[in-house]
């Protein structure tokens, strides 16, 4: 198992993203690990993300999902990439004050820019709460240096 550096972080100080910066007091504070083909993040809910009380709210479950859909593409391909449509599909109540939960991230397809991910949360109990697939706009690795300083892939 390997924990991927936020590479994002490590570079600028003043990094604030929602889902991943470790100093974002509002955020997620998300982490991801891989081991082999697999990649996934650990994360624990806290009553600031409910929507109804002791539920996560949709609106976090699918930026759970759609940040770790984008680091599975940081991290495999080292290139920038953006959202262009994102499904959900919400199948049971994730609890906000069950434990950790686990999301996890898998490639369905990558054609010229696009690629396309499958990402699943579960719950504590390992059962499966919410899904989503992603469309994402994948910039090539020149555009991805030149245009938003993104880091090199071995610095992940």
């Amino acid at each position: 198992m390997v924990k991927i550096k936020n590479a994002f972080a490590l570079r600028n100080s003043d990094y604030c993203c929602f889902g991943c910066a470790p100093d974002n007091v509002a955020g997620l504070h998300m982490e991801f690990f891989r081991d082999g083909e697999e990649f996934w993040s650990e994360w624990s809910p806290k009553e600031q993300f409910d929507g109804w009380k002791g539920v996560v709210h949709g609106g976090i479950q699918v930026t759970l999902m759609d940040e770790i859909s984008g680091w599975f593409i940081f991290s495999k391909y080292g290139r920038s990439a953006v959202t262009m449509e994102i499904c959900s599909k919400f199948i049971k109540p994730l609890s906000s004050v069950d434990g950790k939960i686990i999301i996890r991230a898998k490639e369905i397809s990558f054609n010229r820019n696009i690629a396309e991910i499958k990402a699943q949360i579960y719950n504590n109990s390992n059962q499966l709460c919410t899904e989503s697939t992603g469309k994402f706009y994948v910039f090539s690795e020149k555009e991805s240096k030149e245009k938003f300083d993104f880091p090199d892939l071995s610095e992940f």
